[in-house]
């Protein structure tokens, strides 16, 4: 990877993880609704990316969150399963032809139509388990499946104006 593109990459890091622990994690919607958006350092790495080497960074990713918020591997957990699955979701949904193995996902350079199948279903993964565990039981499956829907909408759509505020789409002159 080029040097440049590894200081890009670690510097959107910076910004999304940044933006969470400042602003993001304080704003619940109603209390039904968080704004996970941590989870675009994971879901926003080159397509390329070794998986273990995925996984082995969630699992950091997912830790400095639990520690912030103080909570026994919440996070952790969930980062993790998102990474597994995001291997699989890539291999199922890049074209035949594919894309550049050092193209870092987003919205601008993917478009719609691929770009939120991937996230908003990868997105409810980690947030089913996040909700899942974090009630810690069936009982309250439609309460899990209501904060979850609602979690991955609002982390969706916070992550969108995050990466328009990163990275605004180019003019057509």
């Amino acid at each position: 990877m080029i040097a440049r593109n590894v200081f890009q990459l670690v510097f959107k890091i910076l910004i999304y993880l940044g933006i969470y622990f400042l602003v993001a994690s304080r704003l619940p919607a109603f209390h039904m609704a968080l704004c996970l958006s941590y989870t675009a350092v994971i879901l926003l790495l080159p397509i390329g990316s070794n998986a273990v080497r995925t996984m082995i960074f969630a699992f950091a990713v997912g830790f400095l969150v639990d520690i912030f918020h103080s909570t026994p591997g919440i996070h952790t957990a969930a980062c993790v399963l998102l990474a597994f699955f995001r291997a699989n979701f890539l291999n199922w949904m890049v074209p035949a032809g594919g894309y550049e193995e050092y193209m870092t996902i987003s919205f601008p350079s993917m478009g719609l139509k691929w770009f939120v199948p991937y996230m908003l279903g990868l997105l409810f993964l980690h947030h089913f388990l996040y909700f899942l565990i974090d009630y810690s039981s069936f009982e309250q499956i439609g309460m899990v499946f209501l904060k979850t829907i609602l979690s991955s909408i609002f982390t969706f759509l916070g992550i969108v104006l995050i990466q328009f505020g990163i990275e605004p789409p180019k003019r057509a002159d």
